[in-house]
């Protein structure tokens, strides 16, 4: 069989069409947020079907502005998964808050809710209190929303998704963001779609957009302070700064390049989907290696397609990967469970669920630059792979 070469990822960026976009950023000498930014919020607003959002320049930041918008500070805690990218975790711990961590359903690769309520429970006995829950959809799968939203509601505890690998997931055939409180998308290098870097917050409720608006360009909410343009409305220095933001906006640049993709963002999406199936179907072919399973009543937007070895067995899982890396097929891990960094030594806890996941999972590649064949050809060579074993 001939050598392939299918990359776990790909960034999707028409050239010309985002030169030509960057060019209109720099002949209007403005580069700051502005124009393009604007453009950019309306046409995300279509595609999410919500007008509570706002753009900032990463999904890092859109976390920082969701916890910080649940009332996360020095002394409160939060419940989260350590099964996701760093960028999930750190910023609880840059505002000053401890983690507890929840276990994953070593099936789906996401929080489980039994879990949450244990590790609430745990925040409770300590005397301190638990200001929200991070659920993380693992490479586009969802979490059991309904269980978590009741979780969140029964508690009092504010919920936060972290959709970085989910643009477009859907739940009971809705958009996913419509239960949490708060939705984070990533528009980072490697995603659906791109600006370079940046991200997307989602909010339930307008009163706190409008903060999150203002608290990511230094407390200065620019809607009502800048025009469209970005030029200063007024007098600009007989206004006051109630509360200290940060310097989260996004940059024209930086939108330019999204507006290059927004209209193909269904498409290549639809493509991931596609190859899902396929790869689905295929996978009735072996009994070592399954799909994980999904929610019932979502729709994943497959950023990757996961599979785990039924039994976990983390040097086996290396092996498969390094043979299909030699054979082309750039398979790997994603991201690795963050309660073993020395950074968040302090809240190690047993995680059983998260110790089979991590020595079980890997990523196939199943983007828009795969056609049918491809996703064939990748599975034929993992089949072929695991024959050799």
């Amino acid at each position: 069989m001939t050598k392939v070469d299918y990359p776990l990822f790909r960034v999707h960026v028409p050239i010309e069409k985002a030169l030509k976009e960057i060019e209109k950023v720099f002949q209007s000498g403005f580069i700051n947020e502005g124009v393009q930014v604007t453009e950019l919020t309306k046409r995300m607003q279509a595609q999410l079907e919500t007008d509570n959002l706002c753009l900032v320049n990463s999904c890092t930041s859109a976390l920082t502005l969701a916890l910080k918008l649940s009332g996360v500070k020095p002394g409160s805690a939060v419940v989260s998964t350590p099964m996701t990218c760093l960028a999930t975790n750190t910023p609880i711990v840059n505002l000053g808050a401890d983690i507890e961590w929840a276990d994953i359903d070593p099936w789906t690769g996401t929080i489980e809710p039994l879990s949450v309520i244990e590790a609430i429970q745990k925040v409770k006995s300590r005397a301190k209190k638990t200001s929200a829950i991070m659920a993380v959809d693992w490479a586009g799968n969802l979490c059991d929303y309904e269980s978590l939203d009741k979780i969140a509601s029964s508690y009092n505890v504010h919920l936060i998704r972290d959709a970085a690998h989910a643009l477009l997931a859907r739940y009971d055939g809705v958009q996913a963001h419509v239960k949490p409180d708060f939705t984070t998308y990533s528009l980072q290098a490697i995603k659906h779609t791109t600006t370079g870097d940046g991200g997307i917050l989602v909010c339930k409720k307008e009163s706190n957009l409008n903060r999150a608006k203002a608290l990511k360009w230094f407390g200065i909410d620019r809607d009502q302070a800048k025009d469209t343009n970005g030029n200063w409305k007024g007098q600009h220095w007989d206004f006051d700064v109630e509360e200290a933001g940060f310097k989260f906006n996004m940059n024209n640049v930086s939108a330019a390049i999204g507006l290059a993709q927004t209209e193909y963002i269904e498409l290549a999406i639809g493509k991931h989907k596609r190859n899902a199936k396929i790869y689905a179907e295929r996978f009735k072919e072996v009994e070592s290696v399954k799909p994980l399973r999904l929610e019932h009543n979502s729709e994943s937007s497959h950023w990757v397609y996961t599979v785990r070895l039924i039994e976990a067995n983390e040097e086996r899982r290396n092996y498969i990967l390094q043979k299909l890396n030699e054979k082309g097929v750039h398979a790997g891990v994603v991201h690795v469970p963050n309660h073993e960094y020395k950074c968040f030594e302090q809240y190690w806890k047993e995680l059983p669920g998260v110790e089979e996941f991590a020595a079980a999972q890997f990523a196939l590649p199943c983007g828009w630059w795969m056609e049918e064949d491809d996703i064939n050809k990748s599975f034929d060579i993992l089949k072929s792979v695991l024959k050799e074993e």
